[in-house]
């Protein structure tokens, strides 16, 4: 399990019991203000602790959903715009309007932990928006995984989402794309 700094402190932990609990093979030290009770840690349960307010989003949310046989790296979170932007060489952050950031959120059980994330047809429009910013092969297994589920897709969900969009090719994408329409 991982605790920020702040947990141990809302419980009245001083440093020095969060320093004893480390000597005694307790509680390992992940970086500064994170820790966690096993040496190796689940990176998803990270990013919910260190960055509650951050979306899953596109390759990683899609193999999260069975999408994706095997995570892509960077893992992807999406932020509202004007949150701090994040550092790390494993995360890559998208900025979205509160409009857009607030639109289809879903939280998904995976590997034991929830995570925030969109609802399969708010990510669909987002893995269409983001073409270009997918490596190909990837793109295209998450469109076969959206082909293969195109009949459970709520139609109405995704029509109501699409007018929050402004560039038409989104909706086309997805016509020609996941339902094979000309």
């Amino acid at each position: 399990m991982i605790y920020m700094h702040s947990d141990f402190i809302k419980r009245g932990y001083k440093d020095y019991h969060v320093k004893r609990l480390m000597k005694e093979g307790k509680l390992y030290f992940i970086e500064k203000g994170v820790y966690s009770t096993k040496k190796e840690i689940n990176y998803f349960e990270y990013i919910v602790k260190k960055h509650p307010n951050a979306i899953i989003d596109l390759w990683t949310a899609c193999y999260c959903y069975g999408f994706l046989k095997e995570n892509k790296m960077p893992y992807v979170i999406a932020t509202k715009q004007k949150d701090r932007k994040i550092k790390k060489e494993n995360l890559k952050q998208i900025f979205m309007s509160d409009d857009l950031y607030n639109l289809g959120i879903n939280i998904l059980k995976f590997e034991g932990v929830k995570i925030k994330t969109f609802d399969i047809e708010r990510l669909l429009i987002e893995v269409v928006r983001n073409k270009t910013n997918i490596d190909y092969e990837v793109y295209e297994e998450i469109i076969q995984s959206y082909r293969k589920l195109k009949n459970l897709l709520n139609k109405r969900k995704l029509q109501s989402y699409l007018p929050f969009f402004k560039d038409k090719r989104i909706v086309n994408r997805i016509a020609t794309e996941v339902f094979d329409e000309k």
